[in-house]
């Protein structure tokens, strides 16, 4: 009994600092990361489209292989366009707030609506540096919650 609670112990302990681990390689390396993920995927799709024509399933295998390559080719496109598309209705969402803030007269909920609108813009505008903040915003959360988490196994 005793063992696998220092089993568990040292398990939570690993995997609290390879949350902060990964949380410093998000700051560090901010967008590239996403290049990194798209890549691995893409690889990923290319051995599973392998592995399936060998086994005779060759409609999902020519499928995983051009998804596959179409990720590691044209993967910043499909992230462009996402993030054009996110802030494209954040910015509808912040007119249409706006408008509603405007009836009621409420300073914080106008502030909030225009915040909205300021980030869909930026998102349309700037969507390489939104995506390096947004890596960096979940890397300083990943940090934050491994140290919790290594905290709390630690008390254990």
């Amino acid at each position: 009994m005793a063992k696998a609670k220092s089993s568990n112990k040292t398990n939570a302990l690993i995997t609290a600092l390879i949350f902060v681990l990964i949380g410093i390689l998000f700051i560090i390396y901010k967008g590239t990361v996403l290049n990194w993920i798209m890549t691995a995927l893409g690889v990923v799709l290319i051995v599973l489209g392998i592995i399936d024509i060998v086994k005779k399933r060759t409609l999902n295998g020519i499928i995983e292989l051009i998804l596959g390559i179409l990720l590691i080719v044209a993967g910043w496109a499909f992230v462009a366009v996402a993030m054009i598309i996110m802030g494209v209705i954040l910015i509808i969402k912040g007119v249409s707030d706006l408008m509603l803030a405007s009836k009621f007269k409420s300073l914080f909920a106008i502030l909030f609506a225009v915040l909205t609108i300021v980030v869909g813009v930026f998102l349309i505008v700037s969507y390489w540096t939104a995506i390096d903040w947004i890596f960096i915003v979940i890397g300083v959360i990943l940090i934050i919650d491994g140290a919790i988490s290594a905290i709390s196994a630690i008390a254990k």
